[in-house]
């Protein structure tokens, strides 16, 4: 009887310890998944700390209830359309619709678990808040500027093969070629996104689903790509001129659309008078219309 109860004792101890490791397993997974998560979704708009191109999230479970993170990251713009108080204030702030992400519920609890863990609730607990590393000031050389320019106009050819930025963005300015209107003037897009950061960000882990398409996998920009393009878009935030090789490189105007609205209906129109003189010699009879009417005489 006593070995008999000795071992249920036993069989339960075990029992206990296996759930508490599942647990702990359980909770490492949900906060690495969360981490995971933050890093491929959210890192490009957002840092702890740090305002980027979205505020910083430095205690937003706190701020926020479970359910309202959740359903903002889900779909931010339909919170926004429905009137909520928050939803439209932050909108008002930053101008810059958050993108959609259709995210698991597993997910979601994942992802604010992780981001429960920076706040005054996760000091209390931890003792203090992960640390947020100061970044060090960002040089750009003449270098960085020539090449940002090139590469946002697509004199130089990215390296994972991925369209130029002027396909579909504008920069103003003069020397600059006008870009495409399909997405964002990206004249002051430097300062709009919080520096080089912000940039950086955007363009490391772009969280549109055109960039994300367009720079996937080994399409991705390298980080001399980044902080070159990073370069160009701070000197166009900022109208500055800058000599490279003794060449006037950038000065803030708006004459260069002007000339791509000539150049552009002066090839339209080049293109009609190729087309008119290609259908004018155009061939007006079939091969082997001498052969049907042969035929046709003979019936």
């Amino acid at each position: 009887m006593g070995k008999r109860t000795k071992s249920k004792k036993q069989l339960i101890t075990r029992l206990v310890l296996a759930i508490v490791v599942s647990c702990s397993a359980t909770v490492g997974a949900i906060a690495q998944d969360g981490e995971q998560l933050f890093i491929k979704n959210c890192s490009a708009c957002h840092k702890m700390g740090t305002r980027l191109v979205g505020p910083d999230l430095t205690g937003v479970t706190e701020r926020r209830s479970e359910d309202w993170v959740k359903s903002f990251i889900t779909n931010s713009q339909a919170m926004v359309a429905s009137g909520d108080a928050d939803a439209v204030a932050i909108f008002e702030e930053y101008k810059i619709p958050m993108t959609s992400f259709p995210l698991s519920d597993a997910e979601l609890t994942a992802l604010v678990g992780y981001l429960g863990s920076f706040g005054a609730a996760a000091a209390s607990a931890d003792g203090a808040v992960a640390a947020v590393v100061e970044e060090a000031p960002i040089a750009y050389t003449e270098e960085d500027f020539a090449n940002g320019k090139a590469y946002f106009q697509g004199g130089l050819r990215l390296a994972g093969g991925g369209p130029s930025c002027i396909s579909c963005h504008n920069v103003t300015g003069e020397g600059v070629i006008p870009g495409g209107r399909m997405a964002k003037d990206l004249t002051y897009a430097f300062g709009r996104m919080g520096g080089h950061a912000g940039v950086a960000g955007i363009l490391g882990a772009p969280p549109f689903p055109a960039m994300t398409n367009a720079y996937n996998g080994t399409a991705a920009l390298t980080e001399g790509e980044i902080h070159a393009i990073a370069a160009f878009l701070k000197q166009s935030n900022d109208g500055e001129s800058v000599a490279v090789d003794n060449t006037k490189y950038f000065d803030l105007s708006d004459g260069g659309q002007t000339l791509m609205l000539v150049y552009g209906f002066g090839g339209l129109i080049l293109i009609f008078i190729v087309i008119g003189i290609t259908w004018k010699g155009r061939l007006r009879k079939s091969a082997k219309d001498d052969i049907n009417n042969r035929q046709l005489r003979s019936i």
